[in-house]
């Protein structure tokens, strides 16, 4: 039966076959030697079998194959119509069943890209109020502590006062993150690029954690050696970058560790790496990194005062500059994460 593949070869077949059944019959009937009733009986077969091909043609076609065009529209919002246009003539039943095939496949995906940003949305909106909740109540705590008498004790008015402020500023850091992260996706953050000195931007931003690093006991040191280090960026976006993952491997490193910038030759583009000595992140987390308030130790990073974001932002302002950040990594031996940047 794999011979039949379009309507008009299941109209012949079925014709034949009725027809053949009318001959066997026949010949059990009629008187052997009958000359006349053999012509006719030739004729009417050939008559008959025009007929049904004709009458299954016409029944295909107008009960089955306009189900089968006004199922193709709903499938192919494009060019349907030529494709209903020769339904007859082509393979139909096998290319329909592809069709169909393909657009259940191609449902299938986006069913499952929606479950996955429903996810992403449960966790990113469970993640806001986690990272919202813990401030706001405490400054409900300390303004309600001074409503209720502690505004006229001196010893703890303005610690709770401070306090509180601290709840804030923390609130408004999430804010500003958040805000800053959906205007480089939507587009509105122009980037103002210039050619600017790497080597010396790393300094500068190593400099300005040179109190906190002492604290720890952490050394830093930059490695290169390249005769050129301008790239071609914006200074204060990528001071950002640098900011936020200097400051990551401080707080995860070790203390009395090291954490290194390495600069390096990439023929049209230098190679920027910040490295640490610290706990490591495992494989399992890796990939999740960049995702917003993701956090491996979400106690101790609460503790350091971050947003959850740093990372979220790092990742959008290195794809602005048409690069990508990755990041390798073993438990124990420390972690690298590394970008690139276009020589200016």
């Amino acid at each position: 039966m794999r011979i039949i593949k379009t309507p008009k070869q299941l109209s012949l077949f079925v014709a034949v076959v009725i027809n053949l059944f009318y001959v066997i019959l026949y010949m059990f009937y009629v008187t052997i030697g009958s000359t006349s009733l053999i012509f006719f009986f030739i004729i009417g077969f050939l008559l008959l079998a025009i007929a049904n091909y004709y009458l299954l043609n016409y029944l295909i076609e107008y009960l089955i194959l306009s189900k089968l065009r006004l199922l193709y529209r709903v499938v192919n919002q494009s060019g349907g119509n030529n494709f209903a246009n020769k339904l007859v003539s082509d393979n139909i039943l096998e290319e329909a069943e592809k069709r169909v095939m393909d657009w259940g496949k191609t449902k299938s995906e986006e069913i499952e890209r929606l479950k996955e940003q429903e996810l992403f949305r449960r966790e990113f909106l469970g993640n806001l109020a986690h990272e919202l909740k813990t401030p706001i109540f405490s400054i409900q705590g300390y303004i309600l502590t001074l409503l209720e008498g502690g505004l006229e004790d001196e010893k703890i008015n303005r610690v709770f006062l401070e306090r509180a402020n601290k709840g804030v500023d923390r609130i408004a850091r999430v804010v500003e993150d958040l805000d800053l992260i959906t205007e480089i996706e939507s587009g509105r953050v122009i980037l103002n690029q210039a050619s600017i000195d790497i080597k010396v931007l790393v300094n500068d931003v190593l400099d300005s954690f040179e109190i906190k690093a002492k604290r720890l006991g952490i050394e830093f040191k930059v490695t290169s050696d390249l005769d050129q280090t301008s790239v071609w960026c914006d200074k204060d976006k990528m001071t950002q970058v640098l900011a936020n993952l200097i400051n990551n491997s401080i707080n995860y490193g070790r203390e009395n560790g090291l954490t290194e910038v390495r600069l390096y030759d990439a023929e049209d583009y230098i190679l920027v790496e910040v490295a640490d000595d610290g706990i490591g992140i495992d494989t399992e987390h890796q990939q999740r990194l960049f995702e917003r308030f993701y956090r491996i130790d979400k106690s101790r990073a609460r503790h350091e005062g971050g947003s959850g974001l740093g990372l979220s932002i790092v990742k959008h302002i290195v794809e602005a500059h048409n690069q990508s950040i990755s990041v390798r990594s073993k438990i124990g031996e420390g972690s690298v994460f590394y970008f690139y940047l276009k020589k200016g």
